[in-house]
């Protein structure tokens, strides 16, 4: 095998460095393709080389490579420095091209320096003061300012918001409606206050039972004021005035249980008339033991022994006005 084959089967970047190889100080331009970009530096394929090699290179740190870039090697004590990327003028910028007014750069995908231009999801043009943000649409980001529909101002104490239109929002600070009026006291109750809606006021319960009594008793006035009663006893039986009255006993008779007369008739009113049915008592004992007829003064019962003469008959009869 001849060396010139020899040289063909080793690459380039080992022919450069092999040790048999008289080193050089003077510059050499070389230029190369990066296969790998690592931690710690770049591998490179030399041009005229058929392989690339795996030793890692220093690149120049301030600029940005990535595999595939042509760039341009030094050689230096023996090694290679990557100085720096060789194409098009701005090729390898990192800002992306393109974009409009206003945009700005976004992360386009985890990989290093993957930017894209996009416009900025902020804040819509326009608004007045006191307005806030809200959404316009359920697309992301659409945003619009609004007038919040709150609280009005102004107002006064106790006050609440109520409707002022069947419009959204539509409210306003006014009196509590049909408000109770102040003052009262224990038991009362409300009571119109004139012929005014609402108008209403506090006052003790109309016509209401006073409180006690006992059984049997009834309601009496207790003064001339209205509505003042009281519980009392039943009031004893009153007797008639003069004039003309029906009388109709239910029961077994007509009596005046406690002392008293019952007058039938004067001397200007006549008592006419008078129907008994079943047995008639006068001068009962049990109701009073005299008895007179025709104007005598009534008398108490007269005793006449059986053998009494027509006489002392007569005589006694004469003293109840009889005879």
């Amino acid at each position: 095998m001849d060396e010139e084959s020899v040289y063909e089967d080793i690459s380039l970047e080992d022919q450069i460095l092999s040790d048999d190889i008289p080193e050089d100080d003077s510059e050499e331009i070389a230029l190369a393709t990066i296969s790998s970009v690592g931690a710690n530096g770049v591998t490179i394929q030399l041009d005229g080389s058929s392989s690339a090699g795996t030793k890692e290179y220093k690149v120049n740190a301030g600029v940005l490579l990535k595999a595939g870039d042509r760039v341009k090697v030094h050689k230096n004590a023996g090694t290679y420095l990557i100085e720096y990327a060789v194409g098009a003028p701005m090729s390898r910028y990192p800002i992306p091209s393109g974009g409009s007014d206003g945009q700005m750069l976004v992360k386009d995908g985890a990989g290093g320096y993957a930017v894209k231009w996009e416009t900025p999801h902020g804040l819509p043009s326009g608004g007045s003061q006191g307005q806030v943000l809200r959404k316009s649409a359920a697309t992301d980001y659409s945003v619009e300012w609004a007038t919040v529909a709150g609280i009005p101002s102004g107002g006064a104490k106790d006050q609440y918001l109520k409707k002022t239109s069947a419009s959204n929002y539509e409210v306003a600070w006014a009196d509590p409606p049909h408000d109770l009026p102040t003052g009262g006291t224990n038991g009362q109750v409300l009571t119109k206050d004139g012929t005014a809606n609402y108008s209403v006021k506090w006052a003790d319960v109309p016509h209401e039972l006073p409180t006690g009594g006992t059984a049997n008793q009834v309601l009496t006035k207790n003064s001339s004021t209205n509505y003042d009663v009281k519980w009392a006893a039943a009031p004893s039986p009153s007797a008639l005035s003069n004039g003309s009255y029906s009388v109709t006993c239910a029961n077994n008779g007509f009596f005046y249980p406690s002392a008293g007369q019952i007058s039938l008739g004067a001397s200007s009113y006549y008592f006419n008339g008078c129907y008994i049915k079943g047995a008639m008592r006068l001068g009962d004992s049990t109701y009073g033991n005299t008895l007179g007829f025709f104007g005598t003064t009534p008398q108490s019962k007269q005793t006449v022994s059986t053998s009494a003469t027509l006489t002392q008959l007569i005589q006694a009869l004469n003293k109840y006005g009889l005879v």
